[in-house]
């Protein structure tokens, strides 16, 4: 059994025994994907932290750009968020949040502090928080109730750019 399979199994136990006999926590696989950003997809607090002991990248991007912290909170697991939430970048943190919201979850539990105050004029998705998805470069236009694709921030930051 590789470690993709014991993964995508939530077979933790195996995925231990196979870190602890050597096998590499990042290799690639479909789309990119590594198995931490398959076990944050899945949920899997277990797996994450024993794929994080043994050294798996938090940081690498799959073939969209999303790392296993994007992930993670587009698909509403804030317990798997809150393990990567150290390893990420601030616009990353900040998307997770963002996500995180969208899909119900309290993002609040997992970065301590006092909720952002909306802008009164620009309300759930204000020109700064588009800005950070756009540099995120992150496929999340569907969980952002969008279907379009991320082109459509580039339009809305000319828009907002010639209106000054």
């Amino acid at each position: 059994m590789s470690l993709f399979d014991a993964v995508m199994a939530g077979d933790a136990a195996r995925v231990e025994a196979l870190l602890d006999a050597g096998e590499d926590p990042n290799p690639l696989g479909d789309r990119g994907r590594t198995p931490l950003m398959m076990a944050a997809e899945a949920g899997n607090e277990r797996i994450v932290r024993s794929l994080l002991a043994s050294g798996a990248e938090p940081i690498l991007t799959d073939d969209v750009g999303e790392t296993a912290l994007v992930i993670a909170a587009a698909h509403g697991h804030p317990g798997v968020v809150k393990l990567l939430m150290p390893h990420a970048r601030e616009d990353e943190r900040d998307l997770a949040q963002q996500l995180l919201r969208n899909s119900g979850s309290n993002p609040f539990e997992v970065a301590p502090g006092p909720p952002p105050e909306p802008k009164k004029d620009e309300g759930f998705l204000n020109s700064e928080r588009r800005r950070k998805l756009a540099e995120v470069g992150a496929k999340v236009s569907s969980k952002l109730g969008d279907d379009g694709p991320t082109q459509r921030l580039a339009r809305l930051f000319r828009a907002e750019k010639n209106r000054k």
